[in-house]
């Protein structure tokens, strides 16, 4: 799958070759549990980056020769979108949980400490099962996005981007989830760390793989509703509803990273997010152009690549997402001035825009558009996060919405709501009108989110 490599066929092949790819899915996933366990054991503040680049590295290793799955949900999903048997599906699926258990051996042979996966005091089982279904979801549906879809990887132009984007759902999910649930979101892993855990009340593992599972089910349903016109074999662009539903996921998705790093005060908020952003857009760029953001949207409205129609659309669906988002999110508040705060929100909202417009604008595909995308989102969080950091009308929506489960009604939420997303949308006309200025050549094409 990630490399697009095809499923392994026993017939009339040298054992060598045909044990290749069951070695590299046994090899690949004890490197990535056993990075998983070390992590839960030293709980270093960046470890879910780390565990991000090691992904991407194992992806990128591993991908040509067994589709470097490394992951029982994601082996369970790729069977369900039909990208491999159902034989090889068990087959992978055996050799990783196998994998998992004896790295948590090793682990726990080498440090002598208990790991386990369990919620993070003082969250509930609930809350934290909720976040390993929605993360886990999401990197499935990232994967099968980037690599099985025959218009995001085509056969006879493969993209580069496939490693980088499922590392960086790692990346947004550990930093957002790690301080609530762990995120391990591989069922592998949480057999392996309850290997060393504890056991009787305490012992999540086995919860956490079921949960885990699931979200393999809940992926692959949520890449056949985005990719309808792929399996139907329809031709043309994607259905209105498949635009629409990518929109609403992503933008929850990216509302839900940054609503949950934001309560948890992690440091890491703009590189989660720009993570989050980064894998979203690769994801579903060819669908709906993945704007997640009403701000992007409006200005690809002036600048004539989105149909106002369709933007209004857009609109409304992103606002439905961080309602959604927002109902599981904490209040947020400032110590800043409006003019700092209209200053950043302006500011950066107008560069994620007027980056997106760009980087959307040439003759053919890029590799580096979402990358490009959700770095100015870091960008933006990092030079803003003292003030706001939002960036975003439909972040801001759904934190002040998340606000008024304890606030219900008060004026000064409202108003600082509707500030917020003044200040972001006037960013995104902003860009637009700078884009403009700088296409002054006429024979550029741009392709249409």
């Amino acid at each position: 799958m990630y490399g697009s490599a095809p499923a392994p066929e026993d017939d009339d092949k040298p054992f060598a070759e045909g044990a290749a790819p069951y070695v590299a899915e046994f090899v690949g996933t004890y490197l990535l549990v056993f990075a998983i366990a070390v992590n839960s054991i030293l709980a270093e503040p960046w470890g879910p980056t780390a565990i991000g680049a090691l992904l991407v590295v194992l992806v990128y290793i591993f991908g040509p020769i067994s589709g470097a799955y490394l992951n029982p949900a994601v082996s369970v999903a790729a069977g369900l979108a039909g990208q491999i048997p159902w034989r090889t599906v068990m087959a992978y699926t055996v050799l990783q949980i196998t994998a998992g258990f004896i790295a948590g051996l090793a682990c726990y042979g080498v440090f002598q400490m208990r790991m386990g996966v369990a919620p993070v005091a003082p969250f509930q089982f609930w809350e934290a099962a909720f976040l390993e279904l929605l993360f886990t979801t999401m990197l499935v549906f990232v994967i099968l996005s980037v690599t099985a879809s025959r218009t995001n990887n085509p056969s006879s132009n493969q993209n580069n981007f496939s490693g980088l984007a499922i590392g960086l759902v790692i990346v947004a999910a550990g930093h957002a989830a790690g301080p609530i649930s762990g995120a391990s979101l591989n069922p592998a892993a949480a057999i392996g760390l309850e290997v060393g855990g504890d056991d009787g009340a305490e012992a999540f593992g086995l919860a956490y793989a079921f949960i885990q599972l699931l979200a393999g089910f809940l992926g692959a349903a949520c890449y056949r509703l985005a990719r309808k016109h792929e399996y139907l074999e329809l031709c043309g662009e994607p259905s209105t509803a498949s635009k629409l539903f990518c929109e609403l996921f992503g933008t929850l998705l990216l509302c839900t990273t940054v609503g949950i790093c934001l309560t948890q005060h992690s440091n890491a908020t703009p590189w989660a997010a720009g993570a989050a952003l980064s894998s979203i857009v690769y994801s579903m760029h060819d669908v709906s152009g993945g704007h997640v953001n009403p701000a992007v949207t409006v200005a690809a409205v002036l600048n004539g690549k989105c149909p106002v129609e369709r933007g209004l659309a857009y609109c409304g669906i992103q606002l439905l997402g961080a309602f959604m988002a927002g109902l599981s999110l904490a209040a947020y508040r400032g110590d800043f001035s409006w003019i700092s705060i209209f200053a950043v929100e302006t500011v950066f909202t107008c560069v994620l825009a007027l980056v997106t417009l760009n980087v959307s604008s040439g003759p053919g595909p890029n590799w580096y558009f979402g990358i490009a995308i959700g770095s100015c989102l870091t960008l933006g969080g990092i030079a803003s996060s003292k003030i706001s950091g939002l960036l975003n009308p439909a972040v801001v929506w759904s934190v002040a919405i998340s606000a008024a489960t304890e606030s219900f009604g008060t004026p000064s939420l409202a108003f600082h709501c509707l500030a917020f997303c003044l200040f972001e949308i006037a960013g995104g006309i902003l860009a637009s009108s700078l884009h403009q200025l700088v296409q002054d050549i006429p024979h550029i094409k741009t392709r249409s989110f």
